[in-house]
């Protein structure tokens, strides 16, 4: 199906499939203190708008749907599934025409960006629910772009999102990220990427005070993990010299990071991937770049003896859902038991989380029982959140995803 069909499609899907959303009794509470998220469990019904009908001739459910509250008042438009867990994502005011929405949002994240950065050439451009714009996350690396899509509205109005991007900013070449697990809690197809202009196999962008190549066709999410920027320049400094050691390094930003500060810092990089190792070998030359399952590699560093000044961990999510809640903070205290059996008697520790359904009161809980379990005592120093270019919502904590935490370990 061609891009042209594609708009087609979604030009008369959005004018025909138009529906309301009713909420149970008090249901609304939520919604008026600014969250934007309904559950399946607190909408009492979907009827037909007043103008369309609330589904297609092919029985499809609206994409965009009006709720009001059980009493009737008006709380918004927002776009509506109802095959998944949250039934309506809200939007920002009454929508008319989504195309004409969308555009004028994506205009505004690029202008909120453009307003309050530095001229970075790694940015996140548009943040999902913090742009306005739910399922959309849009990374810009230099003259190119990388976009991933995960909600089915959006995914219908792809043709229009990427004409909007190409309007504002004339990119070389866009990644459409098709491959993210994500997509299926909302049913859609997950599979290969789209590729839109010239898309490299790998790009190099500045990334602090130097340049870092990364994999762009086939790199992890986006490419690169721009949520730690500020951190990384906030710690690496802090990490001090000595014997540093990177677990779950993807491609080496962290140990990037930590060289540029402390030039005689000896580095090692652990990565399950030996694509993303063999970056981290090129983006930190004086480093050792160890392709390993960080779980299994640890035991047996330990076991010989090996022991760091300095260890950081950025381990990818391990809760991915709700049900995996359990499962993923035996994960978490796992790898975090682990890299402090590996640090000197005193040192640095950096723990990080990018769990949206790990609370910080459970991060917090987990790093404290790590430290009584190995006896150790920590102070902490530092923590962080994402970078700037990820906004938040005060009223939506399950935004505030990503944790970062620094101790100084020892007496």
């Amino acid at each position: 199906m061609g891009m042209e069909e594609s708009k087609t499609e979604s030009e008369l899907y959005e004018k025909t499939l138009r529906g309301e959303v009713v909420l149970g009794k008090n249901e609304e509470r939520r919604v008026m203190a600014g969250h934007r998220w309904i559950f399946s469990n607190e909408v009492a019904r979907l009827s037909p708008s007043a103008s369309t009908g609330s589904r297609g001739s092919g029985g499809e459910p609206p994409l965009l749907v009006d709720v009001r509250s059980a009493s009737g008042r008006f709380l918004g438009t927002g776009l509506y599934n109802p095959h998944s867990l949250i039934a309506v994502r809200l939007l920002e005011g009454r929508i008319e025409k989504l195309e004409d929405y969308v555009a004028g949002r994506i205009s505004a994240a690029i202008s909120m960006r453009a307003r309050v950065g530095r001229g970075e050439e790694a940015v996140r451009l548009v943040h999902s629910e913090a742009d306005g714009l739910p399922g959309v996350v849009v990374d810009r690396y230099g003259d190119r772009l990388s976009v991933q899509i995960t909600t089915r509205a959006m995914e219908t109005l792809l043709p229009s999102i990427l004409e909007a991007l190409s309007d504002r900013l004339n990119p070389l070449g866009i990644r459409v990220d098709r491959g993210l697990r994500a997509r299926e809690t909302e049913g859609l197809p997950v599979g290969e990427d789209l590729f839109v202009g010239d898309v490299p196999e790998e790009l190099a962008v500045s990334l602090g005070e130097k340049a870092i190549r990364f994999p762009f066709r086939e790199g992890q999410k986006t490419g690169l993990f721009l949520d730690q920027k500020d951190n990384v320049r906030a710690l690496s400094g802090r990490i001090g010299g000595g014997r540093v050691l990177d677990a779950f390094s993807y491609v080496g930003a962290w140990s990037m990071g930590v060289a540029a500060a402390t030039p005689g810092a000896v580095l090692t990089g652990v990565d399950a991937s030996e694509k993303a190792i063999s970056f981290y070998r090129r983006n930190v030359p004086t480093g050792e770049g160890l392709a390993a399952d960080f779980f299994s590699w640890g035991e047996t560093a330990r076991k010989a003896g090996r022991r760091f000044d300095a260890v950081i961990l950025d381990p990818p999510a391990f809760i991915k859902s709700r049900r995996l809640v359990k499962e993923g903070i035996e994960g978490y205290h796992k790898a975090f038991r682990l890299g402090l059996s590996l640090l000197d008697r005193e040192g640095v520790f950096v723990a990080c989380s990018c769990s949206a359904l790990l609370s910080w009161e459970d991060f917090s809980g987990i790093l404290r029982s790590v430290f009584r379990k190995e006896g150790r005592t920590a102070r902490l120093f530092y923590s962080g959140k994402a970078s700037w270019d990820h906004p938040r919502l005060l009223s939506m904590p399950e935004l505030d995803y990503l944790k970062c935490a620094a101790f100084h370990v020892g007496d």
